[in-house]
């Protein structure tokens, strides 16, 4: 069974969500921090979704914001930091990397 969920930046533009059949499953949140640094402040995932690629599949598109906008990111989110921390996809935007 293939799932299709959709992401898209939230509209105040503090993070991105993931929706499947119209209704939200997933949020990440961010905040800017000068003119070239995001943090990940939390996320939040749908019991649902829990073991499927919703949050990384969220923490790429925060990836991929940092990278268009030239920014780095710090993960105060311990979810998000373990998809940091899991997969090398991410070292190029990755502000500090911590110990697991």
């Amino acid at each position: 069974m293939s799932l299709e969920i959709e992401y898209q930046k939230l509209p105040n533009g503090d993070g991105f969500c993931a929706k499947y059949n119209g209704n939200k499953i997933g949020e990440i949140d961010i905040v800017y921090v000068g003119a070239n640094r995001l943090i990940i402040e939390s996320t939040h995932i749908d019991s649902a979704f829990e073991n499927t690629e919703v949050c990384r599949n969220l923490v790429r598109c925060v990836a991929n914001f940092a990278r268009h906008e030239h920014r780095k990111i710090l993960s105060l989110c311990p979810r998000a930091q373990s998809i940091f921390n899991r997969y090398a996809e991410f070292d190029d935007v990755r502000l500090m990397k911590f110990a697991a």
